[in-house]
């Protein structure tokens, strides 16, 4: 082989080293060390702009109940028994009207105290209308009255029935007249009385008011105050 050849191929053989060396030079730098620098993790920085929020959903206002308010209805109160000389049933008419009211049968009567001087009472929702009660100065009952049939005798004598059938019941001899000349049919029982008020004094006269007293005859009498 000539020197010339051989020379080639050295130089080629230079040329190939060379070529590999600035193959290995281009590639990927290397990681870099744990103590570079560049190693440390980047501190991502708080944004400045604040976080975006869902909009508040209004909490919806419960509706009311819907359920009727139905009002207990206020019991009848027991009288206890017919009507009576001296009585509405077992409630005698006598002593203090406070003592009723402490009861619950009778309330003040606020519409009556604003026409008339002093306290007034009257007989409590629960009865109804159609009775009243007269009392003096202290509260001491007088009487009671009655003007729609709300109680009836022993016998069943009420508001609507007639003289004849007083006179059927309790005999004669009991009719009278009060001080305005009505005329009356009173009943007595040792102290205690019962009085019926009727239209006129005919057989088919209607009994329009009846009042009960004790120890003193009723005068079947109605005024303002």
């Amino acid at each position: 082989m000539s020197t010339s050849r051989i020379q080639l191929r050295a130089a080629l053989a230079a040329t190939a080293v060379v070529g590999l060396l600035g193959l290995a030079g281009c590639g990927s730098d290397p990681a870099p060390s744990a103590g570079s620098p560049s190693a440390a993790p980047a501190s991502s920085a708080p944004s400045s702009a604040p976080p975006s929020e869902a909009p508040a959903t209004p909490t919806p206002t419960p509706a009311p109940s819907e359920v009727p308010i139905t009002a207990t209805p206020t019991p009848k109160l027991d009288w206890g028994g017919p009507l009576a000389p001296g009585a509405f049933g077992r409630i005698m008419a006598e002593g203090n009207v406070r003592s009723l009211v402490q009861q619950g049968w009778m309330t003040r009567d606020a519409a009556r105290e604003e026409a008339c001087e002093g306290k007034h009472w009257k007989w409590a929702d629960q009865v109804g209308d159609g009775v009243d009660v007269t009392y003096d100065q202290q509260g001491e009952i007088v009487s009671f009255g009655m003007s729609k049939p709300v109680l009836e005798t022993a016998r069943g004598v009420t508001i609507g029935d007639s003289l004849m059938v007083l006179k059927d019941i309790y005999g004669t001899g009991a009719q009278q007249t009060n001080d305005y000349g009505q005329t009356t049919w009173v009943v007595k029982d040792s102290d205690r009385w019962i009085g019926f008020l009727l239209s006129g004094n005919t057989r088919d006269a209607k009994v329009e008011f009846i009042e009960v007293s004790v120890g003193r005859q009723p005068g079947l009498l109605r005024d303002g105050c």
